[in-house]
């Protein structure tokens, strides 16, 4: 399940800086997971008043109660919006635009099960890596390529889930690019920027005796995460693995730029 980790300091720090309902929308998490999770660690709330300035202004912070003895970090559950198996009583914008994406038979929204005639950036990617298999000791160039965060045995379920969603991109009008400074990133019709970045996810290994630092593993895994300003948003391998997320992600995509687009005309 997709949860965001809070150390105790961080949450106290946010609770106190921004009021509880803009922190759940940011991380997309609820109030009451917020304010549970703020009880069990002990953490104080500002009250109802708190946010009238002239009460805010003339009001101290509570310190941080250093008789607490429980974890240092709690996780709260994100909301399942983005759940296509979500059960819901009238349709939203996003699975309407997931239900007509997928309505089209024309639409490349399946994740093949090898490379057919890959993108230009996932056929460059595919060489460096095959490259860098038999020659693993060279520093090699890998600018122009996906930056892969991955398993070599994954590389090539990676390929397939990135050429896929490049194609199913292009085929809704948008683009996949390299930015300036070589970041991943998708110009959503042409002109909405948003940064793109798929990667699997790692296990610590605690330190062995005599072991300066922890070991990391990858797990199999794969995250993908959407970037635009200070948005994020993640797609992880759960009871729906990142390939059934397609049309998902995709949507999710447009709405982004969607309201983008709309801020910037002034209509939003």
């Amino acid at each position: 399940m997709d949860k965001v980790t809070f150390t105790r300091l961080e949450l106290y720090n946010l609770v106190w800086k921004f009021p509880i309902i803009q922190i759940a929308k940011h991380y997309e998490i609820s109030s009451m997971g917020i304010k549970n999770a703020c009880e069990k660690m002990h953490i104080p709330l500002p009250g109802s008043k708190h946010w009238i300035r002239l009460y805010y202004e003339r009001k101290s912070v509570p310190k941080l109660s250093g008789d607490y003895n429980g974890s240092s970090q709690i996780s709260i559950m994100r909301k399942m919006y983005e759940s296509p198996l979500r059960k819901t009583a009238r349709s939203t914008p996003l699975i309407a635009l997931i239900e007509n994406i997928e309505s089209d038979v024309e639409a490349p929204s399946k994740v093949p099960e090898i490379l057919n005639n890959p993108s230009f950036v996932v056929r460059k990617t595919q060489m460096y890596w095959n490259h860098a298999e038999l020659n693993k000791n060279e520093n090699l160039e890998e600018k122009g390529i996906l930056h892969l965060n991955v398993a070599q045995k994954n590389i090539h379920r990676a390929l397939l889930f990135m050429d896929a969603l490049i194609k199913l991109l292009e085929y809704r009008g948008h683009r996949f690019s390299k930015s300036i400074d070589d970041r991943d990133i998708i110009l959503m019709n042409g002109e909405i920027e948003i940064d793109i970045h798929l990667r699997e996810a790692l296990k610590r290994i605690p330190p062995k005796i005599h072991q300066d630092t922890a070991d990391y593993i990858f797990t199999g895994e794969f995250i993908l995460q959407i970037r635009k300003g200070s948005y994020k948003k993640e797609w992880k391998d759960g009871k729906i693995s990142l390939e059934n997320s397609l049309t998902a992600i995709t949507a999710k995509l447009e709405l982004i730029a969607l309201e983008e687009k709309l801020w910037k005309e002034g209509s939003f």
